[in-house]
């Protein structure tokens, strides 16, 4: 009887230490979110009856860049699996927000820009991979 219950301990204290090793697994999974696109590079836009090149760099998920063309400035953002979201400052002191939304393939992206707190009241911007 004494070695049924040892066993039946043992068993129950493997059960517990897989229980716990797979759910600090599907956390550490749960966290991690999905994969970041790669956005670094340069890339043909247009955006509001403009056009801009626009060159990106990127380190884990903090994007910064410059753009010229039509206006020139420099953006700063976060992206999160495929989308860039953040804020730009143009030469002429005005600024806004943008969200960016990138392609699977990484050749272009879809997104709107905004004036002042807004990253949308500006218009489409759009892009592809130079």
């Amino acid at each position: 009887m004494t070695q049924l219950r040892q066993r039946t301990s043992v068993r129950i204290l493997f059960a517990a230490v897989a229980a716990v090793l797979m759910l600090a697994s599907l956390q550490a999974n749960a966290q991690a979110g999905p994969p970041l696109a790669k956005v670094d590079g340069a890339w043909e836009t247009t955006w509001g009856g403009g056009q801009a090149m626009l060159d990106l760099a990127q380190t884990g998920a903090t994007v910064t860049g410059t753009y010229s063309g039509t206006n020139e400035g420099k953006l700063k953002g976060t992206i999160a699996g495929n989308v860039l979201t953040g804020t730009w400052a143009g030469a002429a002191n005005d600024g806004g927000g943008f969200v960016l939304s990138f392609s699977a393939d990484g050749k272009s992206f879809a997104g709107t820009w905004g004036i002042g707190a807004s990253n949308t009241d500006g218009g489409p911007w759009v892009g592809k991979r130079k």
